[in-house]
């Protein structure tokens, strides 16, 4: 039978995401469902099978006529053995074996990748790094995560933990970590970083527009600190400046150690598109070095919350030709 079809799937602590390709990047179908992570693997892996039947329900499918599928999940993993040793926010994954859990379930060849990795094979496959050679994919959220794209193939490193940007040192000494290391990109350059440092400021007593709600206890997030910037605090404004002095800085060392054509934002902080790639693109280009012509262009993502879900189809569907991508 021929297989023409590949399903490509993006496992978040909150939702599942799924698509049926039979072209990139844009899915024939697809579906997405709560995650229900607190119940535990075995609940979400039936969920999973389950989504995997609908979506081949939907385009009139049968598992045999499936080249692969491919998914992406969060958190430290082997590649090559498709084993998932902890899943941030998904309770009781430690050391779970899912590629082969999905092989023996459905009779289909299965890839599992880091999700960021996975984010980043989609943009290049049929997003904002189409076409180029190699990039680096940023995703900058609660914390940063990062992929990397080098000469078409994704690279993961010798111990598949390569793209880890938001634990690139960049203040020894600095603000603390949960990975348990001080001075993390994350810590200052993240939506939450940027939330959390906005709220000390304003309890040290520094002026802002913001502190009366810092005062009665509301939440702050970075689109607050970005509102408040907008409008002319200067704490606020501050505050978002060193943030994208801090992602500069990271792509400054990324460009002079891998040279990639493209450094891709990603994630919930890009909804401010060019508020944020403005003031990166000015302090990358004063930080960056003069003797050579060859800085990377610095791009939004085009594919949104689908890039997870595109790569991990395209990896899928090369798993015949190419195992290792």
């Amino acid at each position: 039978m021929e297989k023409h079809a590949a399903i490509g799937i993006d496992i978040g602590g909150t939702n599942i995401k799924a698509g049926l390709f039979r072209s990139l990047p844009i899915p024939l179908f697809r579906r997405s469902i709560d995650t229900q992570a607190s119940a535990g693997f075995e609940h979400v892996f039936t969920r999973l099978i389950a989504l995997i039947d609908a979506m081949l329900a939907d385009a009139g499918l049968s598992r045999d006529e499936l080249v692969g599928i491919g998914v992406g999940a969060p958190g430290p993993m082997s590649y090559e053995h498709g084993v998932i040793h902890n899943a941030p926010n998904l309770p009781g994954w430690e050391n779970v074996p899912l590629r082969e859990r999905l092989r023996e379930a459905t009779g289909v060849a299965t890839v599992v990748e880091n999700d960021a990795n996975a984010a980043a094979y989609g943009e290049f496959i049929g997003g904002a790094g189409r076409g180029s050679h190699s990039l680096v994919l940023l995703t900058l959220g609660t914390g940063i995560g990062g992929g990397i794209v080098l000469d078409g193939r994704v690279w993961r490193g010798r111990f598949d933990n390569a793209g880890e940007v938001g634990h690139m040192l960049i203040e020894p000494g600095g603000r603390p970590c949960p990975c348990g290391q001080s001075g993390c990109l994350e810590r200052y350059a993240s939506a939450a970083a940027v939330a959390e440092r906005a709220v000390e400021a304003i309890r040290a007593g520094q002026s802002s527009e913001l502190a009366a709600r810092v005062a009665k206890g509301a939440a702050i997030d970075a689109r607050d600190v970005l509102r408040a910037a907008d409008e002319g605090d200067e704490l606020c404004g501050r505050i978002w400046d060193d943030a994208a002095r801090w992602l500069a800085t990271a792509c400054v060392t990324l460009r002079h150690l891998l040279n990639p054509e493209l450094i891709i934002f990603s994630g919930g902080m890009v909804n401010a598109a060019e508020r944020l790639l403005e003031p990166v693109q000015r302090h990358f280009d004063a930080l960056s070095w003069k003797i050579a012509p060859d800085a990377p262009r610095l791009a939004i993502a085009t594919l949104g919350p689908d890039a997870g879900m595109t790569g991990a189809a395209a990896l899928a569907g090369e798993i015949q030709s190419e195992p290792r991508v």
